[in-house]
């Protein structure tokens, strides 16, 4: 039996696996569909004009009125209240910089602020009528950071490494202590290594094809370019689908227990390393890098998440490089521990 050969036979073992497509297409597929309902709006929105009321003979009114985003109007203290109550303004500025609010919120937040670096710039001896609200005391950048955006590429990331499912099918169909598939190939001449490549080629085409259909959803309905450097971001994942497969095959080796024991095992180590990636949001990968930074400099699916976020929106390619060797080498490393293992493993009966 060749290598294609083989190849054909170990996909249609996995083609007639109900778990392995829920895992790597249902699943994905669903959590895409809740970062979308749930993200929608985050990315859209904008800073809205603010309305506010202002006595007359304000000292700050020339100065609040020269303000982009706040819609100042001069009158009464009756006046402005009715309209707050009424919910068509958001406070009223009168007195020595007192602001009048019939209820919290955003708005008044930001009024609040307004104010209180008026009242801190006057009493530094800058008068109101000096006060240079065109002037810019930052470097602006046209790049939207949307740190929801972290959540698709912890997704991504996760996916790239599904390919663990079906080396681990394949692997542990193969051994005759686990099928009597593995008992029939143990007493065949058949080529370990013809084996591991024939693994590795099946699991990486199964999981590039799961990958590849849920990307072009993410394209479809997602509405943020999340691929700006589109090329490089494809080796990526191509690298980490590699690793992935690699890492099936070491868990596959692992005697006594079957193909479902290990394929639950990957589900909660992969899910958990997505987890701190960013999967389950940005508050607790941020916590974990301000933390316990290590974990997610060896976590191959925060190093992944990471890079990918910064080629495409940073465009950073800084850590590009350091990010393809580090998943490339842990391959390395799996694929050589596996074939040694295949090769020295030896059984008493079969």
């Amino acid at each position: 039996m060749n290598i294609f050969r083989m190849t054909i036979y170990l996909i249609i073992i996995n083609f007639k696996d109900f778990g392995y497509w829920f895992w790597t297409l249902c699943y994905p597929l669903l959590l895409c569909a809740l970062f979308m309902m749930t993200t929608s709006n985050m990315s859209n929105t904008e800073l809205e004009d603010i309305n506010a009321g202002i006595e007359n003979d304000h000292p700050l009114s020339e100065a609040l009125a020269s303000i982009e985003f706040i819609n100042l109007e001069t009158m009464t203290e009756d006046a402005a209240v009715e309209q707050m109550e009424a919910g068509e303004m958001a406070a009223y500025v009168h007195g020595d910089y007192e602001l009048l609010v019939t209820e919290s919120g955003f708005n008044q937040t930001v009024m609040e602020d307004v104010l209180t670096q008026m009242q801190s710039t006057v009493e530094s001896g800058i008068p109101p009528q000096h006060f240079d609200m065109d002037a810019s005391f930052i470097d602006a950048s046209s790049q939207d950071t949307q740190p929801e955006t972290v959540l698709f590429y912890s997704l991504i990331a996760m996916i790239a490494f599904y390919g663990m499912f079906s080396s681990i099918e394949f692997i542990s169909t193969m051994q005759p202590n686990l099928s009597h598939m593995g008992a029939r190939f143990a007493a065949s001449p058949y080529s370990k290594g013809k084996l591991l490549a024939a693994s590795v080629i099946g699991a990486m085409a199964l999981n590039l094809f799961s990958n590849t259909f849920i990307l072009i959803v993410i394209i479809i309905f997602y509405q943020i370019n999340l691929f700006t450097e589109l090329w490089p971001t494809i080796f990526l994942l191509i690298t980490a689908n590699f690793t992935g497969v690699g890492f099936g095959l070491i868990l596959g080796l692992v005697p006594k227990i079957n193909a479902a024991a290990k394929t639950i095992i990957a589900i909660v180590l992969i899910i958990g390393l997505a987890a701190l990636s960013g999967l389950m949001g940005p508050p607790l990968k941020q916590v974990i890098d301000g933390n316990l930074p290590w974990i997610n400099t060896f976590n191959p699916v925060a190093r992944l998440t990471d890079t990918m976020y910064r080629i495409n929106f940073l465009g950073n390619f800084n850590d590009y490089w350091s990010t393809v060797i580090f998943l490339a080498a842990l391959a390395l490393a799996f694929y050589t521990i596996t074939l040694v293992v295949l090769r020295r493993k030896q059984y008493d009966s079969i």
